[in-house]
């Protein structure tokens, strides 16, 4: 068992995370999110090209559809065997993003049809996504984050006492937080799928972190009176290869999947990878450090409260 000073360190933990987090907020205010179609509305075209095309060939298309469309970040990826690409896009009147016209479609695929050869029948499908649906999923993914939080909080206070659900939801706050950082960064589309990766991570992030209370409850029942600061660090010593063990194996199983994995199941797995990332990180150093600083102050105001002797 190692014999490390997590709370000792607990303030180094606070600075970096809040540094990325601050990065985060910078980038957002620059460059904003990278909604893809399902948040913004537009339209998604699919296109066999009968050729896998290369990283080039995909930023000239991306290219060609901006000049046409007016599409300021327009999607090209590839699908199923590569030879078949699906094109992301929308029209701009003002700042009202719409779909795509059927002028407009016709002209971006008779372009590409001439670069690279294409029949009419090549053009599989298209499909419109009104900026209605693309609200109301906007508010139902807030609405499923905020329902899933306040339903932990709820289950944590009564499985534990309040204070270890508050700090635990604080955490999964981080972690959020953090893998949008990542997006707002690196520019990576926003997209449904991301919602469904996002639910996933708060649901590994909770349970990593409950084992690190559990064992906190279970050992101050055993320990008794010992000081809180080494009654918090044995408990993270006693988990801390545990919750490192089953991260490893989640990653590297993450890992595989987003290098051999169709785009569909990239896009799943690297918000996935990023926020188990962040949850071991949240569940060992922020959530637990958050809890025992809250422990530490009640613990002097009720001192601080009790009468002196005369």
């Amino acid at each position: 068992m190692t014999k490390i000073d997590f709370m000792g360190k607990r303030k180094y933990f606070y600075i970096v995370s809040i540094l990325v987090m601050v990065i985060g907020l910078i980038s957002y205010f620059v460059q904003g999110f990278n909604y893809d179609i399902d948040f913004t509305g537009g339209t998604v075209l699919e296109i066999n090209l009968h050729k896998v095309p290369t990283a080039q060939e995909i930023s000239e298309l991306e290219k060609l559809t901006k000049q046409i469309t007016g599409t300021q970040t327009p999607i090209v990826r590839k699908v199923e065997d590569g030879k078949k690409i699906m094109i992301n896009a929308h029209e701009v009147h003002g700042k009202k993003k719409t779909e795509l016209s059927k002028q407009t479609r016709d002209k971006l695929f008779a372009e590409i049809a001439k670069k690279y050869n294409l029949k009419k029948e090549d053009l599989i499908s298209y499909q419109n996504v009104g900026a209605v649906v693309s609200s109301e999923l906007k508010s139902q993914a807030i609405w499923a984050v905020v329902i899933a939080s306040i339903l932990m909080l709820i289950y944590i206070a009564i499985r534990f006492e309040f204070r270890f659900g508050t700090t635990a939801v604080v955490a999964l706050i981080h972690d959020l937080l953090i893998v949008l950082t990542v997006y707002t960064l690196f520019r990576i589309p926003l997209n449904s799928t991301f919602i469904a990766a996002v639910l996933t991570v708060l649901g590994y992030s909770i349970n990593d972190t409950i084992v690190v209370f559990d064992r906190i409850r279970e050992n101050r029942r055993i320990a008794g009176k010992m000081d809180l600061k080494d009654l918090v660090n044995l408990s993270m010593n006693q988990t801390i290869g545990r919750s490192i063990a089953t991260a490893m194996s989640v990653i590297i199983v993450l890992v595989v999947l987003y290098i051999m994995g169709v785009q569909s199941i990239k896009e799943f797995a690297f918000p996935l990878l990023i926020g188990v990332i962040s949850g071991t990180y949240s569940s060992i150093f922020i959530a637990t450090a958050l809890w025992f600083d809250w422990e530490l102050s009640t613990r002097k105001k009720k001192l601080q409260a009790k009468p002196k002797r005369a």
